[in-house]
C-alpha cells in the first residue's frame, strides 16, 4: 500500500479508532505489530516469512549477547554474516550475474540460473540497518535489549518507516514502544500539516515534474543544456519525494502517539559536503557516521605511526562515502556519486572547511552556497544516470543541442523553477509568521486544492522504494 493511495488512508483510518480504543500499552503493540506485518506483506505476503525469521533470528541473538557476554563477538558476528548476507544476496546478486553467467558458461554450464533477475524486498536495505544497530549497540553495551519479541518485533517492522525509513535507532523507538501512550488532541495538531505537505509534495511537485525528468534520463542522444536542467529538476524531484515520505511517515507516527525523527533540514542551504549530509537523510548519515566513519577512524588513529597523514585522513570519509553508495544499489554510478562526496568532504577538510566550518560573511556565504549546490546537482546528474556510459558520453556532446531538445530544455527548468518557488514561500512562511497566521492558513488551503485537482494524475513508487 502506498501513502497516496485512497486504499491506504481507509485502511489507516479503520486501525486507527480500534487501536485507541485499546487504552493498554501490551495490547496497542499487538495489534500495531499486527498492522506492520499486513503493511508490508500487503503486495507480497512471503516478505512477511522473511522479515519474522530474520526479526526472530536477531531477538534471540541479542539476548545470547546479553546471556553470555563472552561469545558476544560470536553472536553479533552471526547476525551481521546473515542480515549483510541477506541484504547483498538480494541487492547486489543482479550486479554480478552477468559476470557469473559468462564465468558458467566457460567452464561449460549451459544453463540460464545466473540470468535470473531477483526483486529487492521493500525496505530490505532500511530495516537492516536497523537490526544491525540494535545488534552492534547490544554488543558494545550501550543498549540493553528488550526481552520482548513483540516489542523488538514491534521495533524492526514499525510500518510508517519500514518501507523508507526514517532509519531509527532502538534508543529513541523502542522507550516510546514501551511506554504508555494515550490519546491526545495536540496529536493531531502536529500530524496534520506534515502529511498535507507531504501528499503535496509528492502527488503535486514531484509526480508532475517525473515524467519530463524521466524522458531527459532515458534519451540516448543529448545536450550539456538538457542534462543540466534534468539533473536540476532531478534535484527537486528527489527532495520533493523523499522528504514527502517521510513528512507522512512522522505525521502518521503522531497520529500513532510516536515522536520520530526529522530526516531533512534544509539540505540545499549547505555551505560544505559536511553540512549536506547533516541535513540531508539524517538519519542514514549518523549511522553511516557512528557505525562505519568513527570505527574506522579510530582503527587508523590506532595505526598512524604506521601509515601516511594522507591515509589517516581521507580513508575513513571516503570508505564511508563509498558504502553509501553501495548501498544505494549496485551500480557503478552509485559508487562514483559516494565516491565524490568521500573526496569532496576529504579536500573541503584539507582547506579548513570541515565540519565546524562557519562563513565570516555574507559574500563567502554565498559563494560557498553556489559552490556547494552546484556539487550537489553534480552529484545528481550521476546518481541518475542509467550508466557510466551515459555520463562519459555527455561530456562530447553539444551544448544547446537541437531545437526540440531546448524546447524540452525550457520546459523542464520552467517546472523545476516553478515547484522550487512553491517550496520557498512555504520555507519563508514557516520562518517568518505565526502559526495562526492567514498565509499559513492560505497556503494548506491552497496545497488541498492543488492535491485533489492532482490526485488521479499518475502516482509512481516513491524513489527510495527501489533502495
Amino acid at each position: 500500500m502506498s501513502f497516496t493511495s485512497l486504499q491506504f488512508w481507509s485502511f489507516f483510518a479503520g486501525f486507527l479508532v480500534l487501536y485507541w480504543m485499546v487504552r493498554e500499552k501490551r495490547w496497542q503493540n499487538i495489534i500495531l505489530l499486527t498492522v506492520s506485518y499486513i503493511f508490508y506483506g500487503w503486495v507480497e505476503p512471503w516478505l512477511i516469512v522473511m522479515l519474522g525469521g530474520s526479526t526472530v533470528i536477531d531477538y534471540f541473538l541479542a539476548k545470547s549477547i546479553q546471556d553470555s557476554p563472552a561469545r558476544k563477538r560470536s553472536f553479533t558476528a552471526i547476525s551481521l554474516v546473515l542480515n549483510l548476507g541477506v541484504l547483498a544476496f538480494f541487492k547486489y546478486y543482479d550486479f554480478f550475474s552477468e559476470d557469473l553467467a559468462r564465468i558458467a558458461f566457460s567452464l561449460g554450464y549451459q544453463g540460464n540460473i545466473f540470468f535470473t533477475r531477483l526483486l529487492l524486498p521493500a525496505g530490505l536495505s532500511f530495516f537492516t540497518l536497523k537490526k544491525l544497530s540494535y545488534m552492534i549497540d547490544v554488543s558494545r553495551g550501550t543498549l540493553q535489549p528488550t526481552r520482548s519479541l513483540v516489542n523488538f518485533a514491534l521495533y524492526i517492522s514499525f510500518f510508517p518507516q519500514i518501507i523508507a525509513g526514517p532509519i531509527e535507532r532502538p534508543q529513541k523507538l523502542l522507550p516510546q514502544i514501551e511506554a504508555q501512550r494515550t490519546w491526545k488532541v495536540e496529536l493531531l495538531y502536529s500530524a496534520w500539516p506534515l502529511i498535507l505537505m507531504g501528499l503535496f509534495k509528492k502527488i503535486v511537485i514531484a509526480n508532475s515534474i517525473s515524467p519530463i525528468i524521466e524522458r531527459i534520463f532515458h534519451l540516448e542522444e543529448l545536450s550539456i543544456l538538457l542534462a543540466v536542467i534534468g539533473a536540476l529538476g532531478f534535484t527537486l524531484q528527489i527532495f520533493a519525494d523523499f522528504s514527502a515520505y517521510t513528512d507522512i511517515s512522522r505525521g502518521v507516527s503522531f497520529l500513532l502517539g510516536f515522536n520520530t525523527s526529522e530526516n531533512f533540514k534544509s539540505p540545499y542551504l549547505a555551505l560544505t559536503p559536511t553540512d549536506f549530509w547533516n541535513r540531508w537523510h539524517i538519519t542514514l548519515s549518523t549511522w553511516l557516521r557512528d557505525y562505519i566513519f568513527f570505527p574506522v577512524r579510530r582503527w587508523l588513529l590506532r595505526k598512524q605511526k604506521q601509515l601516511p597523514t594522507l591515509i589517516v585522513q581521507a580513508a575513513p570519509p571516503i570508505i564511508t562515502m563509498l558504502l553509501c553508495g553501495l548501498w544505494h544499489g549496485a551500480g557503478w554510478t552509485y559508487l562514483l556519486w559516494g565516491g565524490m562526496y568521500g573526496i569532496l568532504i576529504t579536500v573541503y577538510q584539507a582547506i579548513g572547511m570541515g565540519g565546524n566550518w562557519r562563513a565570516k560573511n555574507i559574500v563567502i556565504t554565498g559563494i560557498s552556497w553556489l559552490v556547494m549546490f552546484g556539487f550537489i546537482v553534480f552529484g545528481w546528474l550521476i546518481f541518475a544516470a542509467p550508466s557510466l556510459a551515459w555520463i562519459i558520453k555527455l561530456f562530447s556532446s553539444p551544448i544547446l543541442g537541437s531545437m526540440e531538445q531546448q524546447a524540452v530544455a525550457l520546459a523542464g527548468f520552467s517546472l523545476t523553477l516553478v515547484y522550487s518557488l512553491i517550496l520557498i514561500v512555504k520555507v519563508l512562511i514557516d520562518r517568518y509568521t505565526n502559526d495562526d497566521s492567514f498565509l499559513r492558513t492560505a497556503y494548506y488551503a491552497t496545497a488541498t486544492a492543488a492535491i485533489f485537482i492532482y490526485i488521479n494524475s499518475s502516482s509512481p513508487d516513491f524513489i527510495y522504494f527501489q533502495f
